[in-house]
């Protein structure tokens, strides 16, 4: 098969699942990952026959794409800014938004002069821990996560992209195990923070795939996590400290609330798209 009919073949079958644009973007991963050519030489040698191996590879990507299982866990990497990341269904396949999070982080960590710490919660694959630690390497961080399936793929990505990170096995829900933690001046998180009640709206990709543990809670107390984290930067974080959440925007409102009725300040920033998704509160 040429490499011109094999990329023809997935977009054909892909525009049943999506839009024509993310259809191209996911052939286009694909066909990176098979040939190891880039897009502009992927066109030069657009008539060469694949390898038999090739072509195997090909046949079992495009079954599981079709079966919407997501690019990143057939591939098994997701990027986060321009870092590979090692992912499967035990982590939540990292996203733009939590880019825009982490950027802001390292843009407001400047007041720090020299190795603050930082307590990522809910690290899953490790992405925003990583990418600070490749960023800062004065950084002290430790990753968190209740899930010891997320945190040996943390460690695998640590270790892939040589950021040296403290990794600890932690439900942050269940108070009496902050013990093991020591205090911080930075906390920043994506947590879980859909509602049970919004599971049947997501696409099927993410729904049947994507880990429950880490998207969902529970319909009567939607920001559990964010009120959580917010006692637990009371207890843990140093004077001066800030946090940074991730946030559902039709619940911007009430996270910012809550932390205002606690005693920290509240910066409040919208995404690329326009939503309300990321907070930052600083202890007074």
């Amino acid at each position: 098969m040429k490499i011109e009919d094999a990329s023809r073949m997935l977009i054909s079958s892909l525009t049943a699942l999506y839009d024509e644009r993310e259809a191209a973007s996911i052939s286009s991963l694909v066909m990176e990952k098979l040939t190891g050519m880039p897009k502009n030489l992927r066109i030069i040698h657009k008539k060469d026959l694949m390898a038999a191996p090739q072509e195997e590879l090909f046949q079992f990507y495009l079954a599981e794409l079709v079966n919407h299982r997501p690019v990143q866990y057939v591939l098994g990497e997701a990027w986060f800014g321009t870092m590979p990341f090692y992912v499967d269904e035990a982590v939540l396949i990292p996203r733009p938004e939590t880019e825009e999070l982490t950027d802001w982080l390292l843009k407001d960590i400047s007041v720090f002069e020299s190795g603050p710490t930082v307590i990522d919660i809910g690290t899953g694959s490790g992405c925003i821990a990583v990418y600070l630690k490749k960023k800062r390497k004065d950084l002290k961080i430790r990753a968190l996560d209740v899930s010891e399936a997320a945190l040996l793929i943390a460690k695998k990505n640590s270790e892939l992209l040589d950021a040296d990170l403290e990794f600890i096995l932690c439900d942050i829900l269940d108070q009496s195990q902050w013990t093991k933690i020591d205090a911080a001046d930075v906390i920043i998180s994506n947590p879980p923070y859909i509602p049970e009640n919004q599971k049947l709206l997501l696409e099927k990709h993410v729904k049947d795939f994507e880990p429950e543990l880490a998207l969902f809670v529970p319909d009567a107390d939607p920001i559990i996590f964010y009120k959580t984290i917010g006692f637990f930067a009371k207890q843990k974080l140093k004077p001066g400290g800030m946090v940074f959440l991730e946030i559902h925007h039709d619940y911007a409102r009430d996270i910012v609330t809550w932390f205002r009725n606690k005693g920290f300040t509240l910066e409040l920033r919208k995404d690329f798209s326009g939503n309300n998704r990321m907070i930052k509160a600083q202890r007074i």
